[in-house]
């Protein structure tokens, strides 16, 4: 079962939010993390869909709901305390689809709304409210057969939530010395889960686990629990970030679950900690949220690939060093690709990480409280100075406020010689008047542009590919020739194209190889100090522009040039006139 929609109006920070879960291709899901300041909603995010976990797995099983008086209680308390300031209504939805591709939906609801309220936010929620002025929660009613695969789902994989206030008990702590190892001798019975679906601590839990594990494949050897033990020494060993670790099972009356360092033989050569309790609050919360997953979905034992689920973590940065959370979380996380993991951080380490190791299309980020997905680029030189993660950050809002304000189409381009180039290509080609903005991405300033460049206008690009809804005119995003794009067109609001190349140009970058051989050997005679050759022997190759000298050349070149000289660009005219003209 994966959740496939969450949509919430009027609740706690959120004025309104509707968010489509990533998928890959193949069903497979996308990691997802909800950042944005505190009090944005992250952890009222959260919340609803735990409580959607409690509403469904109650129905399923007998040990999840807890009782009072005739009734239930409600994981989530309900009514008007949940409301934003000054609402009267409100509610949350949540639609998760099994492996049989049934939905499964959830509401919870406070005063009086329709149905349309709902659809309005998630089209084809079928579930309706009971029009009302009261709270009301409810959750798709399932027939025994569809109940049943369900239940299946739920035991053989792994559904729980980690609150930010998670913790495990220090190994200093005198019950945590004398903490009783158990092993699972119970019988499980089929109208039981077995499993928290809130996990607040495991050590105890998970201690027990890995002598269960030791001793079932001490005692009937087989391929599975075998991996499953390699794979979480393999864990140890990330977040440990040392090769030469592992776990060892001591004798009785003393730490049975202890830590040791090998040689390179896989002998033991010391103890490195004497109980999984001497690890650091970061690497054990760290260590236990993996070894949960793998416990969870041990019904029967699988290897991580084949583990299916859902783990929502608040804020799953809390406690953990610079290096965990980027180099170790990402790699962790990665190892369960059949998982989905709802995540919120304040940690921009983590994102770096995440891009890193998944690729900036393989998970998504969404920025609370009104869910408009962002890309990593507003993180990238986190690492070396926060002043260019504010520049980027003022970039994307510059972004959206120009294309927000625009009554006309935009056009962006790399930089400011390509705006002047266009539009005297217009001028002396006596063509149609440009109906459009011409801009450049990023901004001009004394010293230069800053965020103006091809990465610039690919990272726009997958910022306004993801915000459509910000385009109320036509956006086209047109890059220099030699650039590697794909083209692409989306909603017929956005345009991605690239300027022509011409092979036998003598400049091979940048919008002059338009020009004309010609005409660039008339200008390398009047700005001589302008251009250099790549020489090999004697021969010239190459020919280039100096850094810094390219508006010299564009001013020149604008102030002198015929039309004939511009002859090239009809090209490019062509390309924003097929987009801005209509078709019939």
């Amino acid at each position: 079962m994966y959740l496939k929609n969450i949509a919430i109006k009027n609740i706690g920070p959120i004025d309104e939010l509707s968010v489509e879960l990533p998928f890959h291709e193949n069903g497979v899901p996308k990691p997802i993390i909800f950042v944005g300041e505190n009090g944005t909603g992250k952890t009222i995010l959260q919340s609803q869909i735990i409580d959607g976990f409690y509403e469904i797995g109650g129905n399923l099983f007998d040990d999840i709901k807890k009782t009072a008086g005739m009734g239930y209680q409600y994981f989530k308390v309900s009514g008007g305390i949940n409301l934003k300031t000054g609402s009267e209504n409100g509610f949350s939805l949540l639609r998760f689809e099994n492996d049989e591709n049934i939905n499964i939906e959830y509401f919870d609801k406070v005063n009086k709304v329709t149905k349309e309220d709902f659809t309005k936010l998630i089209s084809d929620f079928s579930l309706s409210p009971n029009n009302k002025k009261d709270n009301q929660k409810e959750i798709t009613n399932l027939n025994s057969e569809q109940e049943e695969k369900l239940k299946k789902e739920w035991k053989t994989g792994a559904y729980f939530y980690q609150p930010a206030y998670r913790y495990e008990e220090p190994f200093w702590k005198n019950d945590s010395f004398f903490s009783t190892i158990k092993f699972e001798d119970k019988k499980k019975f089929s109208g039981k889960l077995y499993k928290n679906i809130e996990i607040l601590s495991s050590t105890k839990e998970n201690k027990s686990y890995l002598m269960d594990l030791v001793l079932d494949f001490a005692n009937s050897p087989n391929t599975v629990d075998q991996v499953i033990w390699i794979v979480i020494n393999n864990i140890l060993k990330k977040i440990k970030q040392k090769e030469n670790v592992r776990f060892g099972i001591g004798p009785r009356g003393g730490y049975r679950v202890s830590i040791v360092e090998q040689d390179n033989n896989s002998s033991q050569i010391k103890e490195l900690l004497p109980s999984i309790d001497n690890l650091s609050l970061g690497e054990s919360l760290l260590l236990n949220l993996f070894i949960n997953i793998i416990r969870h979905a041990d019904n029967p034992p699988k290897i991580c690939g084949q583990i299916k689920g859902m783990v929502a973590i608040d804020e799953i940065d809390v406690h953990l060093h610079t290096d965990l959370q980027n180099n170790v979380l990402p790699e962790l996380i990665k190892m369960f690709p059949n998982v989905q993991f709802i995540i919120t951080t304040h940690s921009p380490l983590f994102l770096l990480g995440m891009k890193r190791h998944f690729g900036e299309d393989n998970f998504e980020i969404r920025n609370l409280p009104n869910g408009e997905i962002i890309t990593t680029e507003r993180f990238s030189e986190f690492e070396n100075a926060y002043k260019a993660l504010k520049a980027t950050e003022k970039f994307e809002q510059e972004l959206k406020i120009k294309t927000e304000k625009s009554n006309k189409p935009i056009v962006y381009v790399e930089g400011p010689t390509d705006v002047k180039y266009i539009k005297k290509a217009y001028e002396l080609l006596e063509s149609s008047s440009k109906n459009f903005n011409l801009d450049i991405i990023g901004e001009e300033t004394n010293l230069g542009t800053n965020c103006s460049n091809d990465k610039a206008l690919k990272n726009a690009g997958k910022f306004l590919e993801t915000n459509t809804k910000l385009l109320k005119q036509k956006v086209i995003l047109l890059h220099d020739p030699e650039n590697s794009i794909t083209e692409t067109e989306k909603e017929d609001v956005l345009f991605v194209r690239r300027m022509p190349k011409f092979e036998k140009a003598p400049l091979q970058n940048g919008i002059e190889n338009l020009f004309l051989k010609t005409f660039i050997e008339k200008v390398t005679k009047h700005k001589k100090n302008c251009f250099q050759y790549h020489v090999v022997g004697e021969e010239r190759k190459s020919l280039k522009i100096l850094d810094g000298k390219k508006q010299e050349v564009c001013n020149w070149i604008c102030n002198n040039a015929e039309k004939k000289d511009f002859k090239n660009f009809k090209e490019i005219i062509s390309i924003l006139s097929d987009i801005m003209t209509p078709q019939k």
